[in-house]
């Protein structure tokens, strides 16, 4: 692998959008449809936003706390007109990763494609598309103090910190996934190399359940991992040791970025989820006493990512297969 540059800057930071427009197309994992969807470049202060175009009137949502939505398995956001998309979480990590601020996704379905179940692809043509630095500095939501939630034994905490870390662990006992733990330290460079190729995942016992309920139509063994017990039945296995757990930081990198900004502070969470995650940047907004907005801070500058990016599919690591 290339060293890469990882650098501190202490100058103010700007918000950034992409050079070019990219389009992807591919199905829903859980409605299973055709779904052609661009990632245009937005000026400063837009955001992220979805646009629905296969929908005439009303068709604009914010990726905004206010948009969250009720849903299984997956992040959606819907608008005060009740037009929604979903499975959202994949692509918003890849733009909290890649430092995408203002972004319009043009899309003609309510489902995001799901790729290959990873946010990889959509790091990849964002990285070729380049990025343009914009006139107006870049926000960040630091917590000031502790901030907690709980779901029985679940939980998501946070702690005061100039950077993000997230301190993880997750348990799926009477399986090959069984108990992990993994600390991840956010920077461009740790989220392509060690999160954007890791795959969601779902254990063959549950995947009739959900496809009775509407779920997982469009999910097979190209867009998901699929544990039956102890044994992972694609047939190419993992792509690198802790893929489960490194999948669940990309949920919650994509889902905190629901925020409308970076989040700074030290996270320690068990078996988190879209809902727990949901409920806890709810949590940090409700009371404006636990955080401030920052416009000036010190941070990973990384260079030459697709360099990186094209030497970590070199060392893709297959275990497990079935």
């Amino acid at each position: 692998m290339n060293f890469i540059n990882n650098t501190v800057n202490t100058e103010n930071i700007n918000q950034t959008t992409l050079k070019n427009k990219v389009i992807f197309s591919g199905v829903g994992i859980h409605n299973g449809k055709a779904v052609t969807m661009s990632i245009e470049p937005a000026e400063i202060n837009t955001g992220i936003v979805f646009e629905r175009v296969d929908i005439k009137n009303k068709n604009i949502i914010e990726a905004s706390i206010k948009n969250i939505d009720e849903s299984s398995l997956c992040s959606k956001i819907t608008n005060k007109f009740g037009i929604s998309v979903s499975t959202i979480e994949h692509l918003m990590a890849s733009l909290l990763g890649l430092c995408i601020d203002n972004a319009k996704i043009k899309i003609n379905s309510a489902e995001l494609p799901a790729m290959d179940g990873s946010s990889h692809e959509y790091t990849k043509r964002i990285i070729e598309s380049g990025t343009i630095e914009q006139d107006l500095g870049k926000k960040f939501l630091k917590l000031v103090k502790k901030v907690s939630v709980y779901d029985n034994n679940r939980y998501i905490s946070i702690t005061p910190a100039e950077e993000l870390s997230i301190n993880i662990e997750i348990n799926y006992p009477n399986t090959i996934i069984g108990n992990d733990k993994f600390l991840y330290k956010h920077s461009t460079f740790n989220f392509i190399n060690e999160i954007s190729r890791s795959r969601t995942f779902a254990l063959a016992e549950d995947i009739n359940k959900m496809r009775t309920t509407g779920l997982a139509i469009g999910g097979n063994l190209n867009n998901a991992i699929v544990v039956d017990k102890y044994k992972i039945l694609n047939k190419s296995g993992l792509r690198f040791d802790n893929e489960f757990i490194k999948h669940k930081v990309l949920d919650c990198l994509g889902d905190f970025y629901l925020i409308g900004m970076p989040l700074l502070g030290n996270i320690e969470c068990y078996a988190p989820g879209h809902k727990l995650n949901h409920k806890f940047i709810k949590k940090i907004l409700e009371d404006p006493s636990n955080y401030e907005i920052r416009t000036k801070y010190g941070f990973n500058k990384t260079d030459n990512y697709y360099s990186l990016l094209e030497n970590h599919n070199d060392n893709i690591k297959k275990t497990n297969a079935a």
